[in-house]
């Protein structure tokens, strides 16, 4: 075990500690937990549920977890964040009536929650190309990933088709899953939700007014956190090029590929046109606002497709990503609601022929997202609540 591993181990059975010191006080029905470690926007699957239970009661309480809280980080707040995760966080943990959670949050491995406790896992996905979780976990992260989902009691999913995806991703039994609706799909539904934010983001960029807008939102690979494969594989320059002049493009890229990488090598005399969103913590307001989506193998396709919008699937490295990477639940090619391409200028060809009646992105919607329908929110209200 190396010594990060053995810090964050560590780290839990501290937390642990003050968890069963804890035990000593009753929980609080109307308190609820949101654990963000992945999404700590308001357009999250935990960050919309807080919205939609606050406005339908008010007398909850609510706390929270963000990665801002764990940022160990020798400043001004290393001392406030160490009280916080070590003894606040517990505390919550342990008298809450409900825990909302966008992640595996792996502290829960180390302790065991009372019988009048919701963990819900709400995940940061609506669905899955690649394999996640169990599916490709290994190591101690696998074991802890285990004891935290037997202790989850809720797993919330928008289809029935996802329902058997999360038995064996998190190992749930089949009473644990409860098929109510994605939370953060709910605003892709209500027409006067898109327009305000529209509306929000065109005030803050008034410039990007009127253009077309192409979004490039490749996922993350798990090799890229080794420094020599950090690269931007789409050809910006030449993308371009064989653009006209009131196309722009928008990058949302990992942050680790973000923070490492010298935009201006790659996007070369069209520095105007290119636009880094990747730090842009609204991620459903850039799909909501853009024109047509290049991705690969990324879950943010499934809220996507419910606006019915073009996508593309530039897969440069799908042989390789199927063979050695984290694989896939099913047929790539053919699950995709979208061309899937290899290079960039193919890429341009489709932006400016965009084959959009060879793809049935209804019979997509019905296997995929068949619960969300703008009511996922108000179905898991009614679930823990009433």
């Amino acid at each position: 075990m190396n010594k990060l591993a053995f810090f964050k181990r560590t780290s839990y059975y501290i937390m642990a500690i003050f968890f069963y010191l804890s035990y000593l006080f009753p929980v609080n029905k109307k308190k609820i937990l949101l654990i963000m470690t992945h999404d700590s926007s308001d357009e999250g699957n935990v960050g919309s549920t807080y919205r939609y239970f606050q406005k339908h009661d008010p007398n909850l309480i609510f706390k929270e977890v963000t990665r801002d809280n764990y940022t160990f980080k020798s400043d001004k707040n290393l001392f406030k964040n160490l009280i916080y995760m070590f003894i606040s966080v517990p505390y919550h943990m342990a008298t809450s009536g409900t825990i909302f959670m966008d992640n595996v949050f792996l502290p829960f491995s180390a302790v065991k929650l009372k019988k009048n406790t919701h963990l819900v896992q709400l995940w940061h996905g609506t669905g899955a190309i690649k394999k996640f979780g169990l599916d490709y976990e290994e190591g101690w992260v696998k074991k802890l990933a285990v004891t935290t989902n037997k202790n989850t009691t809720h797993f919330i999913v928008g289809s029935s088709w996802m329902k058997e995806v999360y038995k064996t991703a998190f190992g749930a039994e089949e009473d644990k899953i409860f098929n109510t609706g994605c939370p953060r799909t709910d605003i892709f539904f209500s027409k006067a939700a898109l327009q305000e934010k529209r509306d929000e983001f065109f005030s803050s960029y008034p410039e990007l007014s009127g253009k077309k807008i192409v979004l490039y939102a490749p996922t993350f690979r798990d090799d890229e956190y080794h420094a020599d494969k950090i690269r931007i594989h789409l050809d910006i320059d030449e993308l371009m090029s064989n653009l006209d002049d009131n196309y722009v493009l928008f990058l949302r890229l990992h942050p680790r590929i973000a923070d490492n990488i010298n935009l201006d090598e790659y996007t070369g005399q069209d520095q105007n046109r290119v636009f880094d969103f990747s730090s842009y913590d609204k991620l459903n307001t850039l799909l909501i606002c853009c024109d047509i989506m290049i991705t690969d193998y990324s879950s943010i396709i499934y809220e996507y497709a419910i606006m019915e919008k073009p996508m593309i699937f530039y897969s440069y490295d799908l042989s390789e990503f199927e063979k050695s990477g984290r694989g896939f639940y099913e047929d790539y090619k053919t699950a995709v609601p979208g061309p899937v391409v290899f290079n960039t200028e193919q890429i341009a060809d489709i932006i400016k022929n965009y084959p959009a009646d060879e793809y049935n992105i209804n019979k997509f919607l019905d296997i995929y997202l068949e619960n969300c329908n703008g009511n996922s929110r108000k179905r898991l209200y009614n679930l823990l609540m009433i």
